[in-house]
């Protein structure tokens, strides 16, 4: 749900926030199709709140890179993203550690290697392991790698 928030809002901390809202109105509402009802509760909020910020901009939906996209699409790519995150969360520590360092942080093996303390060979070794996993794991696996990446 965070990941959806940010198409809007383009901050993870406000998108924490309204996600959190949105759960304890869910919580305390009991509704009966609880994932239509925080994408919908999440949406709104995350409006409400460009709204207040930027009064004078009426067209607001998510984005990407690539420009506008429809809710249904943000939705579906936080799905992806999010499966891809918890993908690399399931990773040996080492190895996530390395691997965030690399695509995330878009550090060079050798200045991860430098900071770590370990070869620019076991840099490229922990990627390589990271890689075949992820694979093994999620869906479409470039396409998000690429879209998070």
């Amino acid at each position: 749900m965070c990941l959806y928030a940010i198409h809007y809002l383009k901050d993870a901390d406000a998108a924490e926030d309204i996600v959190q809202e949105c759960f304890v109105k869910l919580w305390e509402c009991k509704a009966e199709n609880p994932k239509a009802f925080l994408y919908t509760a999440v949406r709104n909020k995350c409006i409400d709140t460009l709204r207040r910020t930027n009064p004078i901009d009426t067209n607001i939906s998510p984005t990407d890179l690539d420009g506008n996209i429809s809710d249904e699409e943000a939705a579906e790519r936080s799905l992806h993203e999010a499966e891809l995150w918890t993908a690399i969360d399931s990773l040996p520590p080492r190895c996530r550690q390395v691997f965030i360092m690399s695509k995330r942080d878009n550090k060079k093996y050798r200045e991860i290697a430098a900071e770590l303390g370990i070869s620019e060979r076991t840099v490229e070794h922990q990627i390589s392991k990271a890689l075949k996993v992820l694979r093994g794991k999620v869906d479409d696996f470039f396409y998000l790698f690429f879209y998070t990446a």
